[in-house]
């Protein structure tokens, strides 16, 4: 069995989740049914961008805020379950 350590101290999680997270939240800004004034979660709605559309190219931008934002882990992890819900609704009902 292999033990790993954890931080006590809250650091922010690693880059590649927060990379995963930008690209997530870009496919929902750009997504035609999307609105931000719909969005449940105030945590995302607290990170999510004003602009969107098609053509939104703000994922420097939104990488760097969510960086300085120092999130831990287990709130990237909630982020990332809530654009993933988001975007599934917006999607709509799956056809049976």
């Amino acid at each position: 069995m292999q033990f790993t350590s954890a931080n006590r101290s809250g650091s922010p999680s690693g880059s590649g989740d927060l990379d995963s997270l930008v690209r997530q939240i870009a496919r929902l800004v750009r997504h035609p049914a999307y609105r931000r004034n719909r969005v449940v979660s105030p945590l995302l709605l607290r990170h999510l961008p004003f602009d969107h559309g098609y053509a939104w190219q703000g994922e420097a931008s939104l990488l760097d805020r969510l960086t300085k934002a120092k999130l831990d882990g287990a709130s990237v992890q909630h982020l990332m379950g809530s654009v993933q819900s988001e975007y599934t609704r917006l999607r709509g009902p799956a056809d049976a």
